[in-house]
């Protein structure tokens, strides 16, 4: 038995809570991953996992070995990183995280330069709005924006969110320009349901943060179709201003109230916490801090509209 191959699949099963998810993850069949745990018990001697026809539990057991099996991984990708970097080579999967919108405009176009430098490394994009959990989707690295919630993540602060309002000039052309927040609501608005108050859109006013409540004809949970909204005439939308730094050029689109403040917010690299950061998290980080001095508009700090 490969022992460090069944300890791995052990501490992901135990993540997942899910015999298929886990096999899912680890590229093999539900049934390699039952086979690799009863194994892997018989050898230990003890049972890992309490089964059900619904559930999977950690025994006692088996929560006291999760700890030693994370250890002894940690332990091996540690030596073998070290040996990689050593003869300046990053090989593996990176699974990483961020939204489908960021990805789109700001990091699939740069990928083609981050492989040129590291050739041997693979890259597992997963695209989701709404926050995942790192360690149980066994996530390396998520780009995230805002103060991360989760627990036993490592954050690395990358930049600070610039917020715009902005419409197309079409809409603007027709419905008329707000000179104040209150105006807004007078206007078609289009919010984004992933906010906590998606209605009330903050203004900074003599130094404080003021939240005004819009008037919402649109509301979504996906910034793609957030932006595409704004593209196709149907409201002002509040957004950080590199969703649609590419549009500048164009000429189509328009911001409103630039004479007010709004609030920033940060943007976070996080990876799951542990003794030592990963070759291959540690060159994408470097690698967007690089493109982020380069290009402003990828946290939005350049005025570009």
């Amino acid at each position: 038995m490969d022992i460090i191959a069944a300890f791995k699949t052990f501490v992901r099963v135990a993540e997942t809570e899910s015999f298929s998810s886990a096999a899912r993850d680890l590229g093999v069949g539900q049934p390699a991953v039952s086979k690799q745990i009863s194994a892997l018990e018989e050898y230990l001697g003890t049972r890992l996992f309490q089964r059900t026809t619904r559930t999977l539990v950690l025994t006692d057991e088996g929560q006291e070995f999760l700890s030693h099996a994370q250890a002894a991984i940690e332990a091996v990708d540690e030596a073998t990183d070290r040996m990689r970097r050593r003869k300046g080579k990053v090989s593996g999967t990176l699974r990483m995280t961020t939204t489908a919108s960021f990805a789109r405009l700001h990091v699939v176009p740069r990928l083609g330069l981050f492989e040129a430098q590291y050739p041997d490394l693979k890259i597992d994009l997963v695209l989701q709005d709404q926050a995942t959990n790192l360690v149980e989707q066994g996530i390396d690295l998520g780009i995230r924006f805002g103060e991360p919630r989760e627990m036993n993540v490592i954050a690395k602060r990358m930049g600070n969110i610039r917020m715009i309002a902005v419409a197309s000039k079409a809409y603007l052309d027709k419905h008329g320009r707000p000179e104040t927040p209150q105006d807004l609501a007078n206007h078609e608005c289009i919010v984004f349901s992933g906010s906590r108050n998606v209605d009330n859109w903050p203004f900074i006013v003599d130094g404080r943060q003021t939240d005004i409540k819009v008037n919402w004809n649109l509301r979504m949970d996906n910034s793609d179709a957030l932006r595409e909204a704004a593209l196709c005439d149907l409201g002002i939308v509040m957004a950080p201003s590199w969703l649609f730094s590419d549009l500048w050029r164009l000429d189509t689109m328009e911001t409103v109230l630039d004479n007010l403040e709004k609030p920033t917010f940060p943007m976070y690299a996080i990876y799951p916490s542990r003794r030592f950061t990963p070759g291959k998290v540690r060159a994408m980080i470097d690698f967007l801090e690089y493109e982020i001095r380069l290009d402003p508009s990828m946290t939005g700090e350049a005025v570009l509209i």
